[in-house]
């Protein structure tokens, strides 16, 4: 290795006159020393502990350093917003990092080292914090494949930038904007085999019976009952036989709940970030029916017509101020935590619906027992799009309206079915015997 130079003053023409050794910026917040025999170069140091730099042989360059380093200093640069973003990834990571709602879950603590290494180390991992900038966050989103993976992309650079300048990896003055960062990925299309679509096919033994129903609801009925719960088995009954999901039957009041048959769905219960109204899923705002009596003999209207003459009478003593049709014990939303703890699962559980048990972590080094469902409170749902469908022979496009669905050709291969087998059963109910088995074929091609 070639040894340095020796320092020429006469070669470094922007050094100042005079035997001046050493230098302090402005704010005296870094010292220049001049080149000697044994370092032929400018040095700048600055901080306590102190930590320094070479800066160069000549004079003007070594002192733009200098200002610049103050600078840094003054919009708060600490020995952290030197390191790589790797080291403030990890640092986002770590489950010692002081969260705002406590520590991450297993499932999502997954999900976002997914994205670190996925979207964020490829992009600006070796960047330093104080280089980072909006540009790299945005073209990390952009690399998710759609635009509703690019929002949970978005969701969790919000978090990463948050925990940096939680954990002094940005400067004061650094600003990074996710404001105006959205996915502006491409949206490839892709041809696919019919049945190989992303729609999942909800198979029969996750759709429960007329007779599960019915045991479900006399479950609800037989259970002892404290405040106004009478209404546990129209929640039941009318889950199952007019598709309205959980989080909207737990909205529905007297004014969207009508005695000819018909319910308004325009609301549903959101609890992320807070109990508050939101649109349905997928903003669809509907219409859907209820039967006379449904298919388990149960007289729905009639049960209807005597909720909403109590609610008549709870809003008047003022115990249901927003006559809703399914109150908690405040006369509020009841919410789905609790819905299913203290009234779904104990009822459940003496209707005999299927479950298993099963063993998961929880924390550091300890396991938890927990009984994991095959039929859910939303299983009902399934109920009645297999009622409409088969039982009542009603059109698939009519029943994708009523239950929310963006198309006729989605309630159809979730629930008519999304095998590809289909072909097999057509050939059977034609009368052809002992056909070969269907072919398989290689992956569709994608198209951008």
């Amino acid at each position: 290795m070639a040894r340095p130079q020796p320092y020429d003053r006469t070669a470094d023409p922007s050094r100042p006159d005079g035997e001046q050794a050493a230098w302090d910026t402005p704010s005296g917040l870094v010292a220049m020393y001049a080149p000697t025999a044994l370092v032929p170069y400018y040095r700048i140091t600055w901080g306590n502990p102190q930590e320094g730099t070479s800066a160069g042989r000549y004079f003007d360059r070594a002192w733009a350093k200098a200002l610049a380093r103050e600078q840094l200093i003054l919009s708060g640069a600490t020995p952290r917003t030197e390191l790589s973003a790797s080291a403030g990834i990890d640092y986002w990571l770590s489950p010692e990092r002081p969260k705002p709602k406590g520590t991450w879950g297993e499932s999502h603590t997954k999900t976002m080292t997914y994205y670190a290494t996925r979207y964020f180390r490829p992009v600006f991992g070796s960047v330093r914090h104080l280089d980072l900038r909006r540009s790299h966050l945005q073209t990390a989103v952009n690399l998710a494949p759609t635009e509703s993976e690019g929002r949970n992309v978005r969701r969790a650079a919000r978090s990463l930038v948050g925990a940096l300048r939680q954990g002094d990896y940005l400067l004061e003055t650094q600003v990074i904007d996710l404001g105006t960062v959205w996915w502006h990925g491409v949206r490839a299309t892709t041809v696919v085999e019919q049945g190989d679509g992303p729609v999942d096919f909800v198979p029969r033994h996750q759709r429960p019976t007329h007779d599960q129903v019915r045991a479900l609801r006399e479950a609800m009925t037989a259970r002892r009952r404290r405040g106004r719960k009478a209404w546990r088995a129209l929640a039941v009954e009318l889950a199952a036989y007019s598709g309205v999901r959980r989080g909207e039957l737990a909205v529905l009041d007297d004014a969207t709940v009508h005695t000819d048959g018909r319910i308004r769905v325009q609301w549903r219960l959101e609890t992320i970030g807070g109990p508050h109204l939101a649109p349905p899923k997928g903003n669809k705002r509907r219409w859907t029916t209820y039967p006379q009596v449904t298919p388990t003999g149960f007289p729905l209207a009639e049960a209807i017509e005597h909720r909403l003459a109590e609610i008549a009478q709870e809003r008047s003593a003022g115990t249901n101020p927003s006559g809703l049709l399914f109150p908690s014990e405040r006369g509020t939303w009841l919410l789905g935590g609790n819905f299913h703890r203290d009234v779904f699962e104990p009822a459940a559980l003496a209707a005999e619906w299927p479950f298993r048990d099963e063993v998961k972590p929880w924390g550091a080094g300890k396991t938890r027992r927990q009984r994991t469902w095959s039929l859910t409170w939303h299983s009902l749902r399934h109920t009645f799009v297999t009622w409409q469908l088969e039982d009542l022979g009603q059109p698939a496009s009519r029943v994708a309206t009523l239950a929310g669905h963006e198309s006729a050709e989605f309630t159809l291969r979730r629930y008519v079915s999304g095998a590809k087998d289909d072909i097999a059963d057509s050939l059977a109910a034609l009368g052809w015997e002992g056909h070969p088995a269907l072919p398989s074929y290689p992956p569709a091609r994608s198209y951008g």
